[in-house]
């Protein structure tokens, strides 16, 4: 009754003075009364005390069959077959050619470069979090990461490659052999699809969940400062930004039930100058539907900070480009026609200290590894 302001009201403070202290007395209360936890895979794991606990999140409950669960055995197997150029067709690209570790697991280009050196159509996403959504690639045309990796993998300008190659390759290596027997002992030798559940499970290991705004999240007062804590609220409240990038995940799977990995249509310029629209019909190459025209899944913003540039097509260069757009209200506040824009196309009004906070907190959110 005392904060009724959207705008004004204090997310930061509500949710460290008060959520998380009574989320951590239903735990304790949980265990004092000895209430078991029902038997079942939910992407919130039932043990945590908060939204915010460093293993909050359970990867498992993305995958498609039990078969496909983590382990740190197929992980490890995973990574090597991640930075393994023998998975492209000439030898001479891997997984990690694209998705450099150093840029949290992205390139760094505008877009990427297909084998002939010609520039592809959309940008690299990272892979850090890619795990905690249900639907891989910007046009979200991949349910799960196994699916993922077979793409980009025989993909002929990616990395053409032969997943029946590369068995066969894998079957007369005896180093990978003990890997595949350590990660799947109820094999009696490398099964195809384990192949792609292996680098799934090592992208699964990707999620630290150790940036400064975690660590504040978890009681550290100091971590953030007066300004990133401003932009903290203006995320979660009149920028509008978390109405589509959610907390904590700061992507598009939905809480509560995190089932549903969502798209948006903002109007996506094709260049700099923000005066012709994007030409990447996105979802609607795969789904006919007109209201999916120009529609892109909603990525994480963890790590964004390092993983510039942004958008499906790499079009802003920096945080501030990206705030200034959606601060004009995207395409359709551009004057662009968009006129399936889900984006609320009005100006948001953000003043240029608000936009630089705004810029300041979407940092706190790297990861140690990259800071």
């Amino acid at each position: 009754q005392e904060n009724n302001n959207f705008n004004a009201f204090d997310r930061a403070f509500f949710i460290t003075e008060y959520l998380n202290p009574i989320s951590k007395k239903i735990k304790a209360f949980q265990t004092e009364e000895n209430i078991k936890n029902v038997n079942k895979t939910s992407p919130l794991k039932q043990d945590i005390e908060t939204l915010f606990d460093k293993n909050a999140f359970d990867v498992n409950a993305f995958v498609l069959s039990k078969d496909y669960n983590f382990t740190a055995d197929k992980a490890k197997l995973g990574e090597k077959l991640f930075y393994d150029t023998s998975l492209s067709k000439d030898n001479n690209r891997s997984c990690a050619t694209c998705h450099n570790p150093e840029k949290a697991f992205t390139d760094g280009l505008k877009t990427n470069v297909s084998l002939t050196g010609s520039n592809l159509a959309r940008n690299t996403p990272t892979l850090t979090y890619a795990s905690l959504q249900n639907a891989q690639f910007w046009d979200m045309r991949q349910l799960d990461l196994e699916k993922q990796s077979v793409d980009v993998i025989q993909n002929k300008d990616e990395m053409h490659g032969s997943m029946d190659d590369i068995h066969a390759k894998i079957l007369l290596n005896a180093a990978y052999i003990n890997l595949f027997k350590k990660a799947y002992p109820k094999t009696q030798k490398p099964e195809a699809w384990q192949i792609q559940n292996a680098i799934a499970s090592y992208v699964r290991s990707l999620n630290s969940f150790d940036s400064r705004f975690d660590e504040y999240m978890r009681g550290s007062k100091n971590s953030l400062t007066k300004e990133e804590i401003n932009g903290m609220n203006l995320f979660m409240g009149r920028a509008k930004c978390a109405t589509c990038h959610f907390t904590p995940l700061f992507n598009g799977t939905v809480p509560p039930g995190y089932s549903k990995s969502e798209h948006e249509v903002i109007g996506t310029p094709q260049d700099a100058s923000g005066k012709k629209l994007s030409a990447d019909q996105g979802r609607y190459l795969y789904n006919k539907m007109p209201q999916l025209v120009g529609a892109f899944k909603t990525p994480t913003v963890r790590n964004a900070a390092v993983t510039a540039p942004y958008m499906h097509n790499g079009v802003f260069k920096t945080l501030e480009e990206v705030v200034d757009f959606y601060n004009k209200g995207g395409g359709k506040g551009l004057g662009m026609e968009v006129e399936n824009q889900t984006l609320p196309f009005d100006e948001l009004k953000l003043t240029k200290n608000e936009e630089k906070d705004l810029v300041a907190f979407m940092k706190t959110l790297t990861d140690k590894k990259y800071q």
